[in-house]
């Protein structure tokens, strides 16, 4: 009996361990919420002219109160401030253009991303860094990461747009042209 109760506690504990030391996606993933749910919903996004590189990489996973959208551009001038947005269809065809509006399911007006009476697709300005990296790492709590339904971003599309969102301006907030666009798929 002894020994079966210490095997049971090697065990149990040794899977608590592991768990508490997994490893973390992209370059130690960001932890907001929930830090063992893995992200559900992924897009790799590439420029929408030239030899449409991939210039980043989001991640989505369901946390408490919302979704977190987590990731990284780069190849970004250092400094640079780019405006990065959900879109209403999955397809990046005719330079980014294929893939509609802001995701707006509840027909509100564009506005801050924490704004609740906003577009469910708008979300925070990017800024590069020295290395031209700009990250995200941002709860939005108008989104779902579900495979389906009025709010699921599932198979939708990311943008980025070479402006700054000045969040006020209709209907997309002046944010410049498309430059990169990824589809948002199930990891």
């Amino acid at each position: 009996m002894n020994k079966t109760m210490l095997v049971s506690a090697l065990v149990c504990g040794s899977a608590l361990a592991m768990t508490g030391c997994q490893t973390q996606t992209v370059e130690g993933q960001m932890q907001t919420g929930n830090p063992l749910n893995q992200p559900v919903l992924k897009s790799t996004i590439h420029a929408v002219t030239g030899d449409k590189n991939e210039v980043g990489q989001m991640f989505l996973r369901p946390v408490d109160g919302g979704v977190q959208v987590y990731g990284k551009l780069m190849n970004l001038q250092p400094g640079q401030t780019v405006s990065l947005h959900i879109h209403e269809t999955g397809s990046c065809g005719n330079m980014g253009k294929a893939a509609g509006g802001h995701f707006n399911p509840d027909n509100k007006p564009h506005s801050n991303p924490d704004d609740m009476n906003g577009h469910a697709g708008d979300l925070p300005n990017l800024t590069a860094n020295a290395d031209g990296i700009a990250t995200i790492n941002y709860v939005n709590k108008k989104i779902s990461a579900a495979d389906a339904g009025k709010y699921s971003v599932n198979r939708l599309a990311f943008i980025v747009h070479n402006g700054v969102d000045d969040y006020t301006s209709q209907p997309a907030g002046n944010a410049g042209d498309r430059v990169a666009c990824g589809i948002i798929e199930k990891r």
